[in-house]
């Protein structure tokens, strides 16, 4: 394994260690699970910059900066801790798209002030599938030797370096797997366990450096990440099944279903055509495919392909209610109403169809009625943010600004860094005359991401 060409020095608290970020454990293009990590990793990073911001906690100061051949590609800004001065990121934005970043570092102090983590994110300039390097490192310090430990985001490590005295002599080591450091078998145990003995074996407690900003929150779900491994795993187990059974239809809707599970919707829609090419009774797979060309914005096929299965399960709630928000997304209102009427006809219970039965009907100057909607989603799904975001919109459009705040308020408790959610109490807040507030909230929503795509309609 080659040794990276990049270095970079960290010169914090009096100690200065050199990390030289090896290669990531797996390249970029091998798995897309992975590739999804390593992008989710980046965002993360980004977002407790955008975390800080918002709460105006940190202070910046920016230069123009290149590369040999791309001289003023990036602005770099760094951010600093207004408490105490101390550098809290370090953002290479692209110059000519404001909105990407090339590089990120990330500094985590612990209470006194000592540096305990540090995060490293880069992206080639030309090829912007995953960051080429992410990298963590992590640190510990007492009065005479200051040590870190480097890994990658997938639990491999790839550096240890430490500095400081030990019993009177000055040391300077490092332990490099892939370069001309020192062999672990080369260093005392006593000197190894002094520079490295209380530092973690693995990065699991620092990989999600949001959950260790107060005031974030919790940091995205383990579970999520193992079930994205699981359906990966079951993807490749299908594939070699078709590989002996190359006409077995249910295989293939099989893993259209787990490609839909993992938003890989062009590889969705070509199994559960493949399926339909072998087997047409499958009315999964006319589901399936109708759910992926709705994603893929081919409306008309989705549409269609949800009609042979509606025409099939003349009893589907789940058809109608899939069907309907297609039909909204294509501008067919008034078919929209009448798919999602015949959902919350054939299933009361059905939250998802009276959220976005209740958005046609604010479309189409209904909002009294669109209310009554609204509030039976959350009434029967009180954790639907959704729900509660359309719901304070309603009122809102309807004069009632208290019951608004109320309702916004709600779907913020569900989702504090929801940008729709916070412009929309913005606006509530700047009609009832309270004009700092407003401008503190949708200064905090400027910073923060449009949000994840969902099968939910929110009215704007």
């Amino acid at each position: 394994m080659l040794r990276a060409l990049l270095c970079r020095f960290l010169c914090l608290a009096a100690f200065v260690a050199l990390a030289q970020p090896a290669p990531v454990k797996a390249q970029v293009q091998e798995s897309r699970t992975q590739v999804e990590r390593l992008n989710a990793f980046a965002d993360e990073l980004l977002s407790v910059v955008s975390h800080w911001q918002a709460q105006r906690a940190v202070t910046t100061t920016e230069r123009i900066g290149g590369y040999a051949r791309r001289p003023g590609y990036f602005r770099e800004v760094e951010y600093f801790h207004k408490a105490n001065g101390q550098l809290a990121a370090r953002v290479r934005w692209i110059v000519e798209r404001p909105d990407l970043a090339q590089m990120i570092e990330l500094f985590l102090y612990d209470k006194r002030n000592r540096l305990i983590a540090d995060y490293y994110v880069s992206y080639l300039a030309e090829f912007r599938n995953a960051p080429m390097f992410a990298l963590i490192n992590v640190h510990q310090a007492d009065k005479d030797l200051r040590a870190f430990r480097q890994f990658d985001i997938f639990g491999e490590k790839l550096y240890e370096k430490c500095q400081g005295n030990f019993f009177g002599k000055k040391i300077d080591l490092e332990i490099d797997p892939f370069g001309p450091g020192l062999r672990r078998d080369q260093i005392p145990d006593e000197l190894h366990a002094s520079c490295f003995g209380f530092l973690p074996l693995s990065p699991d407690d620092y990989v999600h450096p949001a959950a260790l900003v107060p005031g974030i929150g919790a940091a995205p779900a383990a579970a999520e990440l193992d079930e994205s491994h699981a359906l990966e795993e079951r993807i490749a187990a299908l594939g070699q099944q078709l590989a002996r059974t190359p006409d077995d239809a249910k295989l293939y809707v099989e893993r259209g279903n787990a490609y839909l599970k993992l938003l890989r919707m062009d590889d969705a829609a070509t199994d559960f055509g493949r399926a339909i090419a072998k087997d047409d009774t499958l009315d999964g797979a006319y589901f399936g495919r109708g759910m992926a060309f709705g994603r893929l914005g081919r409306l008309d096929e989705g549409i269609a392909d949800l009609t042979v299965f509606l025409t099939r399960n003349p009893n589907s709630t789940v058809g109608y209610t899939k069907r309907g928000v297609r039909r909204i997304w294509n501008n067919d209102l008034a078919g929209a109403f009448e798919d999602l009427s015949k959902a919350v006809q054939l299933d009361d219970n059905n939250a998802e169809a009276h959220d976005d039965l209740g958005v046609v009907l604010a479309q189409t100057g209904k909002a009294t009625d669109a209310i009554q909607h609204f509030d039976k989603a959350r009434s029967i799904d009180p954790s639907y943010q959704k729900a509660h975001h359309n719901l304070a919109m309603a009122l809102y459009m309807t004069g009632d600004a208290g019951g608004a705040i109320r309702s916004v308020d709600r779907a913020l408790e569900l989702a504090p860094d929801d940008k729709n959610a916070l412009m929309l109490k913005s606006t509530i807040l700047e009609s009832l005359g309270q004009t700092k507030a407003a401008k503190v909230l949708r200064e905090r929503a400027e910073f923060l991401p449009d949000g994840n795509w969902s099968e939910r309609s929110a009215l704007q």
